[in-house]
């Protein structure tokens, strides 16, 4: 459970250190700030408050992004105090938008399988995947036009060489159908999976299960022992199929939907 979230907390951390971003540390908690207005770029990753002064906190906190103009999420974890936070942020505006589960995988009871026929997988290294691999963000997230160039600035400045991070992209016909991340910001030994994601027409065709298998192949042979990952309820399965194992609940507040096609 450690390992998660100190995974995820190191991989979201790398927003607040992009040259437009910031990382604030605040009365007990931690977040990252950009001028990207849509999710999933403004978040508290970390929060740690004692329960006389975590409304004052919270309010500030929401106070702080608001008045910036962007829509913010917040990471409630199994460390995350004071225990009702979930309630607290409701009662501050924010809404539950995604229950997730944390599972980890370790390596050395890993058996690698080969992925399905008729997809290919290339390591983004250079402008052409790493292009293809921001197209599959925008579809992902389904961002708005005039977003989508800072998306592409901060990809590219945490891009290949200047990130601990190794992304993947998936081919059918020609076309990119699929992505995945494999961050090594910490803890040391560990991998985690982030960014998943796959295009509606090339589901059931693997792609998510070969992603999967690439990169725990790439975490191998890098010398990690551990993989983890937080899974959204749809594909655990899949995760779970591959050898991953349920760890701890996860929760993302947010003042508005991850992807507008949930509505709201």
């Amino acid at each position: 459970m450690r390992d998660i979230e100190e995974a995820l907390v190191s991989h979201w951390s790398h927003f607040g250190r992009w040259e437009r971003g910031a990382l604030v540390e605040d009365a007990g908690t931690l977040r990252y700030e950009t001028p990207i207005a849509p999710l999933p770029y403004n978040a508290v990753l970390r929060t740690r408050l004692a329960e006389d002064e975590a409304d004052e906190t919270i309010a500030r906190v929401v106070d702080a992004y608001a008045r910036r103009g962007v829509d913010f999420a917040w990471w409630v974890t199994p460390s995350s105090t004071p225990a009702d936070l979930g309630a607290r942020l409701e009662a501050h505006g924010l809404r539950l938008v995604e229950r997730a589960t944390g599972m980890s995988l370790d390596l050395a009871d890993w058996d690698a399988r080969a992925p399905r026929e008729g997809v290919s997988y290339v390591e983004a290294l250079d402008d052409g995947v790493m292009d293809d691999y921001t197209s599959l963000i925008y579809d992902y997230w389904e961002l708005p036009a005039d977003a989508r160039d800072l998306v592409a600035e901060v990809n590219a400045y945490w891009g290949p060489g200047r990130g601990p991070a190794h992304r993947w992209v998936a081919y059918a016909d020609g076309r990119p159908v699929g992505k995945a991340l494999l961050s090594l910001a910490a803890p040391e030994g560990v991998a985690a999976i982030y960014g998943m994601s796959v295009r509606p027409e090339a589901r059931g065709r693997g792609v998510a299960g070969g992603l999967t298998s690439m990169l725990l192949q790439r975490a191998r042979d890098l010398g990690c022992r551990r993989v983890v990952l937080h899974s959204t309820e749809m594909a655990v399965g899949v995760y779970a199929r591959a050898g991953f194992v349920e760890r701890c609940p996860l929760a993302v507040y947010a003042t508005a939907a991850l992807w507008s096609s949930d509505g709201g």
